[in-house]
């Protein structure tokens, strides 16, 4: 026990360093990735009559008919869920939420400035949510992996994952469903479609700005012929390969397994040659975001 408290201990202090670290360029990723998301919203989906995913989706709609400020809508949304989240999960969650419930609201009101230098009235919608789905995306993905949040339906996820036991990806799906379905009574058909288009190109946006754009394909090979696959990445390609130690999970057999990893631009060339020199060959190719210097040094 005495082991693990102090392994428990080394972990939080570490993870402490890494947070003390990065606090000033998580900090001002944050805030960048806020300027994103309400250009997209105060710009491109807003005047639009298109609605964006959680509060702030909601707030666009009942602004429609109640004719209050977009940024107050969002601000009474956001606060209420915030106190809500205050109330289930206590002081250390809410206070991670305080910062964006009251700093995006006033983003959101700033950045409709630029409708008043800027003007987009002949462009075509598909362009605009286009645009807008992209910054959107952006602005997600860097507030993800900034470490900060900005509430709202947030907490409504986090509620609906602790007292349903629904996951957090389920429950986000079914609130935006619901208001990109609320939109359809208030805005048409037409306007949901587009809200369905922006949210797939956020979404996917998003996730290339959290995980990367992968330049390399991980490859691991098991095949009869290990040393002519391995001769070819090394002496043709200059690629490094390391053979690691594997047994058969049903024959029980010992076998060798190549993994290497290669740039992007040679993966056809790649998986081709090794089709060519063992037809029967088993490999898989995932794609790789970040290799450590020692892996590289070491293969």
């Amino acid at each position: 026990m005495i082991l693990n408290n102090k392994k428990m201990i080394n972990l939080s202090l570490l993870q402490r360093r890494i947070n003390d670290k990065n606090i000033y360029k998580n900090f001002c990723m944050f805030i960048i990735g806020m300027l994103f998301s309400s250009i997209a919203v105060s710009v491109f989906y807003q005047p639009n009559d298109v609605v964006t995913t959680g509060s702030t989706g909601l707030a666009i709609i009942i602004s429609y008919y109640i004719n209050v400020d977009l940024s107050l809508m969002v601000f009474v949304f956001s606060s209420i869920l915030l106190m809500i989240g205050f109330a289930v999960f206590g002081t250390t969650y809410g206070a991670k939420n305080i910062l964006g419930t009251i700093l995006y609201p006033i983003f959101i009101k700033s950045t409709t400035l630029i409708m008043k230098v800027v003007s987009f009235e002949n462009t075509s919608l598909f362009l605009l949510i286009l645009i807008g789905g992209v910054l959107s995306g952006i602005g997600f993905g860097m507030i993800k992996k900034s470490g900060y949040s900005l509430g709202g339906f947030y907490v409504l996820y986090d509620i609906l994952n602790k007292r349903f036991k629904i996951s957090i990806g389920k429950a986000s799906l079914i609130c935006n469903v619901l208001v990109v379905v609320l939109s359809v009574f208030t805005f048409g058909i037409d306007k949901c479609i587009y809200a369905v288009i922006g949210l797939y190109i956020s979404s996917e946006v998003a996730d290339r700005i959290m995980l990367g754009i992968s330049r390399n394909k991980a490859f691991y090979i098991i095949t009869k012929k290990p040393l002519e696959v391995r001769d070819f990445i090394v002496n043709n390609l200059d690629y490094t390969v390391t053979i690691v130690n594997a047994r058969g999970g049903y024959s029980n057999k010992k076998k060798n397994m190549l993994m290497c990893v290669i740039p992007t631009i040679e993966y056809q060339k790649v998986k081709e040659v090794i089709m060519e020199i063992d037809k029967s060959a088993f490999f898989l190719i995932t794609d790789s975001y970040s290799i450590s210097r020692e892996l590289r040094k070491n293969m």
